[in-house]
């Protein structure tokens, strides 16, 4: 069984004040025990180090902890907030996972696909990171952030990345897949039933890992800092660049 966490940073708009870019990214293990106990670890040490219990650790908190009033001072890395992601970028690293995304330039995609609904572009653009995986492995659990936000009235995103991968691996001659989808959000062990806890904390540990991922690579483009990809670049087997070429961007100042 391969376990795929799914997460999405940036902002599919495409007007002012959104971001420019849009990521998706995963990561892939095979057991997920050690990438489970990893971010165990890490989350169980911040918690120690004063970080409020009932703030969702995520990249996004951990960067702009030093101006959140609700992150009190007594927390040790309040205005250090490289080190915890840095450790723990270092740590993802050293794990045997595969690291995969698409990176989207918003303002170079094709006018005539911009006023899809938030949901189908979404889709799409899952479906062209995880195509790789899910016409490669015969077994495979897929962990979604349930933030995802599907208001249209089209086939949503379990139907529409079943159907697209069962029309490519026919295609390719392949077997049918074992599939499962489960969209978690960060309060889903304590919201689930007992039965299934268990499962819950696992998937919403690899998705804080998958957000963690994620917030790296969107440094990398948005905020042209790549210090944070660079940490995990040794595990990173497979990167899309959705309507520009990477190295015509990376070198404009």
């Amino acid at each position: 069984m391969r376990h795929i966490f799914i997460d999405e940073s940036g902002c599919i708009s495409f007007g002012p004040g959104g971001t420019a870019f849009f990521v998706l990214a995963f990561v892939s293990t095979e057991d997920g025990k050690g990438l489970s106990h990893c971010i165990k670890k890490f989350n169980g040490n911040l918690i120690s180090k004063g970080w409020p219990k009932g703030m969702e650790i995520k990249a996004s908190n951990l960067w702009h902890a030093p101006n959140n009033n609700a992150i009190p001072q007594s927390y040790a890395y309040k205005n250090q907030r490289d080190v915890p992601i840095e450790f723990i970028l270092g740590e993802l690293a050293k794990l045997d996972i595969h690291i995969e995304y698409a990176a989207v330039k918003l303002d170079t995609v094709e006018a005539g696909i911009r006023n899809a609904p938030y949901g189908i572009l979404y889709n799409y653009f899952s479906w062209q990171v995880l195509k790789r995986p899910l016409c490669y492995f015969p077994a495979i659990d897929l962990y979604v952030d349930r933030r995802n936000r599907e208001t249209h009235e089209y086939l949503k995103f379990d139907g529409y990345i079943e159907g697209k991968t069962a029309e490519e691996r026919a295609d390719k001659g392949k077997p049918a897949i074992q599939l499962s989808f489960y969209h978690y959000h960060s309060d889903e062990p304590k919201q689930c039933k007992p039965d299934q806890k268990d499962r819950a904390i696992f998937g919403v540990r690899g998705l804080e890992a998958a957000d963690l991922v994620c917030w790296a690579v969107k440094c990398r483009y948005e905020n042209r800092e790549p210090k944070w990809h660079a940490l995990i670049q040794d595990r990173i087997i497979s990167v899309q660049h959705l309507y520009f070429d990477e190295k015509e961007f990376l070198a404009k100042k």
